[in-house]
């Protein structure tokens, strides 16, 4: 049950009592357990702190601010506070973590640093138990219980529980980004996410996982990815059940429910959840591609294929599946695959009831329902079902052709073709070592589509589709090349024209393709 709000006026020292009773500007409110400022809508845990804040709205009497900063002439209602202020005009830090050598102005910084590196979370709240390493966090958590968030953005009226976090917010708004790496040049709008990224220039990532030997330069990141080990995923949506390993993914995933979408595209008004797919959407209009692989150059528009693409590098694998020890580079790889084993088959067609396995064989197959070709190229207009074809198709005109052979240089627009031509390799140099690679090479070459299995004949193939996933049963369009099964002719079409000399579409007058 609410308490009710209680009006009480501060008693200002020097005061009258005619004037403390006219006096507002240092009157509060209790508001459940905390005790809000009147004047500015601030909130404290405790009548003292409330009191010591509401002398900063006195206007003139003796308890206004006398005391100066010399440096900056800047008052302060206070000497703790104006001795707080000065020390950020010294360069000095002397107090310094034993752990990392990170130095610090005054000793509660060092103190509240430390519990990164030991995990403590004193501060702890009394409706949830829901535990935090430091008071600011506490409090802004503690706004969603309350729904008090006084500070309000006059562009969307999100509200905050801090004026800091609202003028981080604010700055997707106006595009400022006052923090500047001076390494690199990259800038960013939330002091976190800089200093964060100041650590991979620094080399600093001391938390390492005990399972896989990854490092991270925050104990939070550790503490995310460590769960892609243990399976825990702890945030619960209320609304279907849904659980998450990441707080901030349950966030994105409710917004579903609420069917919220604060990130709208200004060229094509697209909606999005959140803010990295909005910001990986808006580079497909500006083309610009900002993540550059060191070891072959390659140039991705989002962090997610980046990271991908560098693991394909380092053929580091570590999540491997407990049925029949495959190994995957991604935790969402994995839980695809075990489907296999489990028959589960979650994305449902709502207008033909067929399943799948994957949401974006899903999104694929609804496109024979549509007829949607949402993806158009932005040089002679043509569209695609797919953004994979359409990558494909801009090689046409960049004339890009990523994917080079290493024994003679000879390249090509897609892998496909890559890894026919390197079979001709291995057909005309003979020898054991060569015909040995030969059938290495053959084991992988027809590759189902669906789960990632390898076979070394066409028919081998067609005989897993038909036992593990029904879109690919007796009858289904085959391609006649590769022996590769698909679940409707438009899909064997599309497939069709990524092998080497095959022209789908003949004349109908002389036959020529």
């Amino acid at each position: 049950m609410e308490e009710p709000e209680v009006s009480i006026v501060v008693k200002l020292e020097g005061d009258s009592e005619e004037e403390e009773e006219k006096e507002e500007a240092g009157s509060y409110a209790k508001c459940g357990r905390r005790y809000k400022c009147l004047a500015c809508g601030k909130t404290f845990p405790s009548v003292p702190r409330v009191l010591r804040h509401a002398k900063c709205h006195a206007g003139g009497g003796s308890a206004a601010a006398k005391h100066a900063c010399p440096s900056c002439a800047k008052e302060f209602p206070d000497r703790s506070q104006l001795h707080k202020h000065q020390l950020s005009h010294s360069a000095e830090r002397p107090f310094q973590c034993l752990q990392c050598s990170k130095a610090y102005k005054t000793a509660p910084e060092l103190r509240s640093h430390g519990r990164s590196h030991t995990g403590e979370k004193p501060f702890i709240c009394q409706e949830c138990g829901k535990a935090f390493m430091q008071p600011v966090c506490l409090r802004v958590h503690m706004a969603r219980h309350t729904g008090d968030l006084p500070f309000r953005c006059s562009h969307c009226a999100k509200g905050y529980g801090t004026l800091s976090k609202l003028k981080i917010h604010q700055r997707a708004h106006t595009g400022e980004k006052p923090y500047i790496c001076g390494e690199c040049g990259k800038a960013f709008a939330d002091p976190s996410v800089f200093r964060k990224h100041r650590r991979i220039h620094a080399g600093l990532r001391p938390y390492q996982c005990s399972a896989c030997q990854k490092t991270y330069a925050e104990l939070k990141d550790l503490k995310n990815h460590e769960r892609s080990h243990t399976g825990e995923k702890p945030f619960l949506c209320s609304d279907c059940g849904k659980a998450f390993s990441r707080s901030s993914s349950l966030t994105c995933h409710q917004r579903i429910h609420a069917e919220q979408k604060p990130y709208c595209c200004s060229q094509c008004g697209k909606g999005f959840t959140q803010l990295s797919s909005y910001q990986s959407h808006q580079r497909t209009h500006s083309g610009e591609k900002p993540f550059l692989c060191p070891q072959c150059g390659r140039m991705f528009s989002d962090p997610s294929s980046f990271r991908r693409h560098q693991r394909a590098h380092q053929g580091v694998k570590p999540y491997q599946c407990d049925k029949c020890s495959k190994a995957f580079r991604q935790p969402a790889d994995l839980a695809m695959h075990q489907r296999i084993h489990t028959g589960e088959r979650p994305y449902k067609c709502l207008q033909c009831d067929k399943t799948f396995v994957a949401s974006w064989d899903l999104k694929r197959h609804q496109l024979v329902h549509s007829g949607e070709r949402p993806f158009q190229c932005g040089e002679c207009g043509k569209s695609f079902a797919e953004r994979a074809s359409l990558t494909k198709h801009y090689r046409v005109h960049s004339g890009e052709r990523p994917f080079k052979c290493g024994r003679c240089g000879k390249t090509f627009v897609v892998s496909s073709s890559l890894r026919k031509h390197e079979r001709t390799h291995g057909e005309r140099r003979g020898g054991e070592e060569e015909e040995e690679e030969e059938e290495a090479g053959a084991a992988a070459r027809h590759v189902c589509r669906l789960c990632g299995a390898a076979f070394g004949e066409a028919a081998a193939l067609r005989r897993h589709q038909r036992g593990e996933h029904p879109e690919a049963a007796p009858g289904a369009p085959t391609c006649a090349e590769c022996g590769e099964a698909f679940s409707s002719p438009y899909d064997l079409r599309k497939h069709e024209r990524l092998h080497p000399g095959l022209r789908p579409f003949p004349c109908p007058e002389c036959g020529k393709g």
